[in-house]
């Protein structure tokens, strides 16, 4: 053993750690002015960090340059021309026999320096870096058919679907820049600012081996780099349309939902130099209108679509100023504000146009950076950044209107106004420093980063019942039945609260210290940590008769975290044409509100009361106040009982730990010459300290019953299961006290002599030994885990009149929690969770949402003949799992195996839990594929500006796959299609053409 070690010692160490001096590697690349004209003669000079080796050289009349036989290390590159401001590019790798190749853009001017713009070759590799970034460029994506949001280039990403990175749960997951600097939502996470694709330069995408300077998510970082005026100037109009005509539609006129239907935008932007080679100015706006169109499915006539649509209108602006102020020094300041404004929000022709709400939206933000060259070697930067912004959902008939919404087998469509308005207020601010330093120690290059950043958040969040209840006709299809006519109602049910006020804070506090060190060249080794702490603090709110009451702010949650980072890359052959990567990092979530808005003490949620029928009323308009209804008596009287869904669960917070997610990546890239490249990458992330509401006295305050078939109490039909059959609950969970009533009231009047009755097998033997005692914490649940693996394989190609992306990914997330805590039964339903609510628990692990078993993609641009360029992106997908479910209601009844009803009290506790009536995830969407098209031509109009013409295809091929049907199982009706499990609820979008024209 001893001799095969010394003999695997004698075979690596030539190529692991081979001496410096006798290996060279090589820097090519071109030189171009602002214009895109080659710069011939420019001296370039690349000096070794440890000032022991000087290469110098010049440009061509091609404006290209070769430095041959440089010794391997790590270089600062300097590019110096008169008339042109010189530029510098530190860390520039140099590996053994390998050759670096950059692109460096000078801009006109006589005495100062600016920074250097570098684009290397997608395909050529980064043999000495762990990490796995991917970095979508403004020019690379212009022929490509996307949306027109800088975030929509997430799609590109292999694997990546709406918003979802790696396995995370949503965009909640992500950590959202601009420029470097957080810029999320501090309540539920997100994009905010959703910038235009017209002012980024680039989007970077991490998450795959990042360092110690990254954090705060658990899916990826997203950063938009802003784009910065220079001094050539320039200016640029853009129109995009598309219009009914010119667009296909997937819907069926019977299937409920809604699909755009006509876009038009206008935008442009203007840069240039305010004062030559010290000052520059970019602005941009944008304002877009769309509108969206459902069938009619209220008229008995034959249907056609609404006349009424959703519109939308969105006005963005966007201006920067960027100064340089001397050599190696940069200030940046950036200024944008947005609107937007919904007219009937929530179109799905099921619900009269009245019961839609308008919605309102308006955002300012800002950021101002400075960054100092203090050395070749070292610089330092900080960032600070944030945005103010205030949304409103309204009903149309406003606040003091109740809605009106029909109980009936079937469809349930709204009436007369929206049952809830809403209103809430994000903002952010946020900071960041960081220091660079690069430097030779002990034998090895090593590049240092560290610094602090910093952000404070603020959420306020209400939801409010229009005129304080909402009205519920009983409707059969026998009798006569207006929406807004009370004389033609019978019986009439009403909702109570479900209201919400929630007004929280959240800080995110990170220190962080990376190294990347370089060993002989060959091998890089990537040590880091970063040191976090979060805070959350809420204020309960209230309504009182003068308005809005709140109390005094609290502390809610408060957690430190330590996130090791470690990775290693292998330059194998020493030409920079094959690389080993492998890194661990821990990932903690950034602090929302979502996270601790159970915390006993903030009271943000209200119980939603049904009451089974209400006094006589003449007029829809209706109203009561609470006092009133509780205070009634008959005739003029609510009902005596009701049903309340409890939805102000609410714990103490004990040894709250912030949620993060443990990450493995190796990976393969492998350069194919100048022009392919292949990669491997395998991911594997485990969820930790899942957060989340948790019974500890669940297993004793809950008794699970066996086979109970469930019917209509208010109609006559029978609840049909997923399969079509009689629905039947393997288990049923009811709180002990709900038992121990429903026993006592099954068994209040009985005869002498007469057998005590049961149901389910208990009697009032059983309920005996029962206790019902919650003990409600806030704190990391044990039982809650969720884990995800990724494997993909990606081909690239570069060519001069070409590009292509290729890849194919396979994909498996399962555990019992969907969202990014342990709140609810879905990701984007944040209830008290399954830990606190029984019922939800069942069936709960499998496969979960938001992954794809299977993908695969493809994106190519090219030039084409005539001066045409063009672009396709394909996608191919399948796998996307969806799972039967129940919710149960006081509208059914429950039957034990014997034919027993259950009284009403025995669901009281657990009326509006979710049950999986199927495993998790046993059905899935259809595959579907998915090709979009772009065409282009650039016309010239003088010798500095141009026109060009654009068209770009959406669904191609037409697919009219679902992506969201009808999952739960409820008053299904039989002549209504559209009522059914499995019902489409959205498709696809259809086929559309978009037309624009570019003038630049």
């Amino acid at each position: 053993m001893r001799r095969l070690t010394a003999l695997l010692i004698v075979i690596a160490l030539p190529t692991v750690a081979a001496p410096q001096g006798g290996v060279r590697g090589a820097i090519v690349g071109t030189v171009v002015s602002d214009d895109g004209r080659p710069v011939s003669g420019a001296r370039i000079v690349a000096t070794r960090v440890d000032d022991r080796s000087v290469t110098e050289g010049s440009t061509d009349a091609t404006g290209t340059f070769r430095l041959g036989e440089v010794a391997i290390g790590l270089y600062a590159l300097t590019v110096r021309q008169l008339g042109f401001r010189p530029a510098e590019l530190a860390n520039v790798r140099v590996a053994t026999g390998d050759t670096v190749r950059v692109r460096v853009t000078l801009t006109s001017a006589p005495r100062q320096l600016s920074t250097v713009v570098v684009v290397r070759s997608p395909t050529e590799l980064d043999a000495l870096s762990p990490e796995s970034p991917r970095r979508i460029d403004r020019e690379s994506a212009l022929p490509l058919p996307t949306a027109r949001d800088a975030s929509s280039l997430i799609a590109l990403v292999p694997g990546a679907k709406d918003g979802n990175l790696w396995g995370g749960a949503g965009a909640v997951t992500n950590d959202f820049k601009v420029d470097g600097v957080s810029m999320n939502h501090p309540g539920v996470g997100g994009d905010v600012l959703r910038l235009s694709r017209d002012w980024v330069d680039a989007v970077e995408i991490r998450g795959l081996g990042a360092g110690a300077e990254f954090g705060n998510f658990q899916g990826g970082m997203v950063n938009a780099i802003t784009r910065t005026g220079t001094n050539a100037r320039s200016v640029a109009a853009r129109t995009y349309f598309e219009a009914a005509r010119l667009t296909a539609t997937n819907l069926e006129l019977d299937e409920q939902g809604s699909e755009l239907v006509g876009r038009a935008e206008v935008s442009g932007e203007a840069a240039g130099a305010i004062r030559p080679d010290r000052l520059f100015y970019f602005i941009g706006g944008q304002a877009v209108d769309r509108a969206f169109r459902s069938p009619d499915l209220a008229s008995p006539a034959a249907r056609d679509f609404l006349d009424a649509r959703e519109t939308r209108r969105d006005l963005r602006g966007f201006g920067k100023l960027t100064w340089l102020r001397a050599a190696g020094e940069r200030a940046d300041l950036i200024l944008g504000a947005s609107s937007a404004r919904v007219e009937h929000a929530g179109l799905n022709g099921l619900d009269e146009v009245a019961a839609l709400q308008s919605a309102r939206a308006s955002t300012l933000w800002y950021e101002a950076s400075w960054r100092r060259a203090l050395s070749s070697r070292a610089s330092l930067e900080w960032r600070l950044a944030g945005y103010d912004a205030q949304e409103s959902q309204r009903g149309t008939s406003g606040a003091g209107v109740p809605g009106v919404r029909a109980l009936r087998l079937g469809d349930v469509p709204r009436y007369q106004n929206a049952e809830f308005d809403v209103s809430n207020a994000p903002a952010s601010h946020s900071l960041i420093v960081v220091g660079r330093q690069s430097r030779r120690m002990l034998g090895a290059d090593h590049q240092f980063a560290g610094g602090l950043e910093l952000s404070l958040g603020s959420w306020r969040d209400r939801r409010t019942r229009n005129g304080g209840l909402t009205w519920r006709p009983y409707v059969n299809d026998t009798t006569r039945f207006s929406g807004t006519d009370a004389s033609t109602w019978t019986t009439v049910g009403s909702d109570w609260g479900g209201e919400l006020r929630l007004s929280s804070r959240t800080e995110n506090a990170a220190t962080f210290l990376q190294d990347e060190v370089t060993i002989a060249g060959r091998v890089t080794l990537s040590p880091g940590v970063r040191v976090s702490r979060w805070s959350g603090s809420l204020t309960p709110c209230a309504d009182s008769p003068s308005g809005e009451r709140c109390g005094t702010r609290f502390a809610a949650v408060s957690a430190v975290g330590v996130d090791p980072r470690v990775g290693v890359a292998w330059d194998v052959t020493g030409r920079n044409t094959l690389a080993l990567k492998a890194h661990w990092g821990r990932y903690h979530q950034g602090m929302y509100s979502l996270f601790f808005d159970r915390a006993a003490g903030a009271d943000a949620y209200t119980n939603r009361r049904f009451y089974y029928s209400a006094p006589p009323i003449t007029r829809s308009r209706t109203t009561f106040t609470e006092a009133e209804r509780d205070r009634s008596s008959p005739p003029m009287a609510f009902s005596p009982f009701w049903d309340e869904t409890i939805l102000d669960e609410s714990g103490v917070v004990r040894g709250y730990r912030q949620p993060y997610v443990d990450q493995t990546v190796l990976s393969v890239e492998k350069a194919l010459g100048p022009h392919w490249k292949v990669e491997l990458v395998g991911i594997a992330r485990r969820n930790g300290d899942i957060v989340g509401l948790v019974d500890r006295s669940l297993a004793t305050n809950y008794t699970a019953l066996r086979d109970i078939k469930v019917d209509h109490r208010l109609a006559f039909g029978v609840v049909l299961d997923a399969n079509g059959r009689p629905l039947v609950l393997d288990r049923l969970y009811v709180s002990n006290r709900d038992l121990i009533d429903a026993i006592s009231v099954m068994n209040a009047n009985l005869l002498p002599g007469q057998a005590p009755r049961t149901f389910a097998g208990y009697g009032p033997a059983d309920i005996v030994a029962l206790t019902f005692d919650p003990r409600l914490e806030l704190s990391p649940i044990d039982a809650a885990h969720r884990s995800y693996r990724q494997l993909t394989t990606t081909v690239t190609a570069y060519f001069p009149r070409w590009r292509a992306e290729g890849s194919l990914t396979a994909a498996q997330l399962v555990g019992n929690v969907a969202g990014v805590t342990g709140h609810g039964v879905v990701g984007s339903e944040f209830t008290a969770g399954p830990f606190v609510r029984p019922n939800e628990a069942l069936n709960s692990d499998g496969p979960l949402p938001d992954a794809t078993e299977f993908e695969a993609k493809l994106w190519l641009t090219a030039r084409l003949p005539f001066g045409l360029q063009g672009g396709i992106l394909f996608t191919h997908i399948l796998g996307e799992r969806i799972t039967p479910s129940f919710i149960i209601e006081g509208r059914y009844t429950f039957t034990d195996s014997a034919f027993t009803r259950a009284p009403t009290e025995l669901i009281r506790h657990v009326i509006g839990q979710q049950v999986f009536v199927e495993p998790r995830g046993s059905r899935h969407y259809s595959s579907r594929s998915v090709l979009d098209l772009h065409l282009e031509r650039a016309l010239p109009l003088r010798s500095s500006s141009h026109v060009v013409l654009s068209a770009d295809l959406f669904n191609a091929l037409g697919s009219r796959a679902l992506v969201r049907v009808k999952t739960d199982i409820d008053d299904q009706a039989a002549s209504e299609s559209r009522s059914q499990l499995g019902a489409p609820r959205q498709r696809l979008a259809p086929r559309s053409l978009r037309l624009g024209i570019r003038i630049e």
